[in-house]
């Protein structure tokens, strides 16, 4: 039996995204997964106080003796620990959990600036040094090797099944229905641009969905005339059931909820806001469009579009292979 500790990165979100990359990365390591006695922390919630971390010493002695430690996914690395939405809850009483900790699949909150002396004393002390890290994007991965902690860009785990022979059953034309998203979070509210990308949907759609990835996208939406008759989804579930139905598209800002329909054969495009739709689009290609360039959004609405996802397949099978042979 492996012991193991998943920080789960779902446990506490506001933001559904983050449940689709837990999801998706448990599903690829499964195999690992089934074999080890599992014990699951918070990321976003703090997982003790002061009294409790005293008391509660069984569960710090499994932290100190189990064989793997996993954050699954999402943004959580930040050239600020302290100037981000705070939604990774470690300090000086709780970073000895994390020690010795493996990131799967994470990228950064932030754009590329100095990182601070706070934040790298953190993460010298608890990123594996036995282990390659598994970072989704090229800059995740040069903020890790700038403090000599070794990682590879494997991009994001929501991605590893789109392979090609997946992405070729993706319609290429438009269909006609579109579940669509808008980003609430007032750093990424552009009333001009959205508005306009959602004057180009509604002229362009029969039916519309709006894809509720946290609370403040739906508020942002009522923000809008004419859009209180828009059917709303909140659920995961429900998102998928519309999904596998067909003949729809998703256009929107909220990344995940675009890769989630990708992995639903949903002709997707990703209306990007920030450096991280721009970073997967690099790394693996997705269907992207600038919300500067939202001018543009009618045009390849109406065009051919060719879903072709480049995978960092070999990057990949060397992460996974580290847990089944117990070396890189």
């Amino acid at each position: 039996m492996k012991k193991t500790i998943i920080f789960d990165t779902a446990i506490g979100t506001s933001n559904i995204g983050d449940i689709v990359i837990l999801e998706s990365l448990e599903t690829q390591l499964e195999e690992l997964l089934k074999q080890c006695f599992v014990v699951r922390y918070a990321t976003h919630l703090k997982n003790f106080n002061f009294l409790t971390y005293l008391r509660l010493r069984a569960k710090r002695r499994y932290a100190d003796e189990c064989d793997y430690k996993f954050i699954m996914g999402t943004n959580l690395l930040s050239y600020d620990i302290f100037n981000t939405r705070r939604q990774w809850q470690i300090g000086l009483l709780t970073w000895p959990l994390y020690k010795n900790v493996i990131v799967a699949g994470v990228g950064t909150t932030q754009g590329r600036r100095r990182l601070t002396a706070y934040s790298k004393w953190i993460y010298k002390r608890i990123l594996s040094k036995k282990y390659i890290h598994s970072v989704r994007d090229e800059e995740s991965r040069e903020l890790l090797e700038s403090i000599g902690i070794r990682a590879i860009n494997t991009g994001c785990p929501t991605l590893w099944k789109l392979t090609p022979e997946f992405c070729s059953q993706i319609p290429t034309e438009k269909a006609s229905q579109c579940a669509f998203s808008l980003s609430g979070f007032k750093d990424q509210l552009d009333r001009k641009k959205d508005g306009e990308m959602l004057k180009i949907l509604q002229q362009n759609y029969k039916t519309l969905y709006f894809w509720c990835q946290t609370t403040e996208d739906e508020k942002y939406l009522d923000s809008f005339p004419d859009t209180k008759d828009i059917p709303r989804i909140y659920n995961l579930d429900v998102f998928g059931a519309l999904l596998d139905k067909g003949d729809i598209d998703y256009i929107g800002t909220r990344l995940h909820g675009g890769i989630f329909a990708l992995q639903h054969k949903v002709r997707s495009i990703i209306i990007s806001i920030d450096h991280r739709a721009a970073g997967f689009h690099d790394t693996n290609n997705i269907v992207c469009l600038k919300r500067e360039e939202i001018d543009k959004l009618d045009a390849m609405l109406n065009g051919t579009i060719r879903t072709e996802i480049v995978l960092k397949q070999e990057n990949i099978d060397r992460w996974k292979a580290q847990f089944i042979t117990g070396r890189e």
